[in-house]
């Protein structure tokens, strides 16, 4: 059997922590994206959708959808700016931040699943590792063309 090169591993690993996360999500009934948008609120609640765009990376059609969703669940408001009333603002409800913690506890049991077995030398080499490989792309990412 041929051995795997290092990307084929890191493709594989980034498959399965999907698969596995998607499941654990499923059960808190959320669609796919919108974890990462409730995680962003709860760190800078009251961002208007363009800066949710911007900050996700994300079209803007597919975060009205999400908006829209979260809020007839109850999780967000949307808020007219009181400086600009142009501008919606997207704030969590009481609902929103209950939810946080159990999303939060969600991705801590995934987060020990995937490293429990490790050392925390380990924990810290590997953070090390993937910062850098974070920091290589990003790089890319920001150059032109």
């Amino acid at each position: 059997m041929e051995k795997k090169n290092i990307y084929e591993i890191f493709k594989e690993v980034i498959r399965e922590h999907f698969i596995r996360r998607e499941k654990l999500l499923s059960g808190l009934k959320l669609y796919r994206g919108q974890a990462p948008i409730l995680l962003l609120l709860s760190e800078r609640d009251g961002l208007t959708q363009k800066e949710i765009v911007e900050n996700m990376k994300i079209k803007p059609s597919t975060v009205a959808i999400m908006i829209r969703r979260m809020k007839k669940r109850g999780l967000v408001i949307t808020k007219r700016d009181e400086k600009d009333k142009r501008f919606s603002k997207v704030y969590l409800t009481d609902e929103g931040r209950k939810f946080i913690c159990k999303l939060k506890k969600t991705y801590k049991q995934l987060e020990e699943e995937c490293f429990g077995n490790f050392t925390e030398e380990e924990r810290e080499t590997l953070k090390n590792y993937l910062e850098r490989i974070r920091d290589n792309l990003r790089i890319l990412n920001e150059e032109k063309g």
